[in-house]
């Protein structure tokens, strides 16, 4: 298959985390050209062939973002499903079916149609409750899940229980706070990657 560009990549949901994507830059910026090939090849992008051999992205939407932000061309995608041969309507289904969308925007609000996705990585919203999670994951005090959108559920979480308003710039120091608190509370116990106090 030949090497797509960045902005083939079809996104499966409507926001990102940009403090997620903020470290991911800071990191990758400075790498050698060795340490972002081997970087890259632990981040393959999963894709999903759809009608109209569209690629559809499945994982590492913050990884691919960063990459389009720096310029970067070593990335690589693994076909995970050819669906070529399906309607638009059958491949849609099939993708809910299957959990690989995640189809509500960055207030929470959803899910919305699939056709109204983002065409490629530059276009999704900045959601701050995603950020919250990934700040809260990387802090140890949720264990990383190989589960599609796993993050998701732990922002939707968030969004619910945190009794004060977040933005990326003002409030999130103490919203982290509250959310590590969260986190460990019985609250959160049938959410997947629940570690407890």
């Amino acid at each position: 298959m030949k090497q797509p560009n960045i902005l083939d990549l079809r996104p499966t949901q409507f926001v990102l985390g940009m403090k997620e994507i903020e470290s991911k830059i800071s990191k990758m910026a400075v790498f050698s050209k060795k340490e972002l090939v081997d970087y890259s090849a632990e981040h393959r992008i999963p894709v999903i062939i759809g009608p109209n051999e569209e690629l559809y992205m499945i994982d590492h939407h913050h990884f691919a973002r960063a990459c389009w932000e720096l310029n970067v061309k070593t990335f690589s995608v693994k076909i995970i499903k050819d669906l070529r041969h399906k309607s638009e309507k059958d491949f849609w289904n099939f993708m809910i079916k299957k959990e690989w969308l995640y189809l509500n925007d960055q207030f929470g609000m959803g899910p919305h149609s699939p056709y109204s996705l983002p065409t490629d990585i530059r276009c999704l919203a900045d959601d701050p409750f995603r950020s919250l999670a990934w700040t809260v994951i990387d802090a140890g005090f949720i264990k990383k899940q190989l589960i599609p959108f796993f993050e998701f559920k732990w922002s939707a979480f968030f969004r619910m229980n945190l009794d004060i308003p977040l933005h990326s710039k003002s409030n999130f120091k103490a919203a982290t706070g509250l959310a590590k608190k969260l986190a460990q509370s019985k609250a959160a116990c049938n959410l997947p990657g629940f570690i407890g106090p």
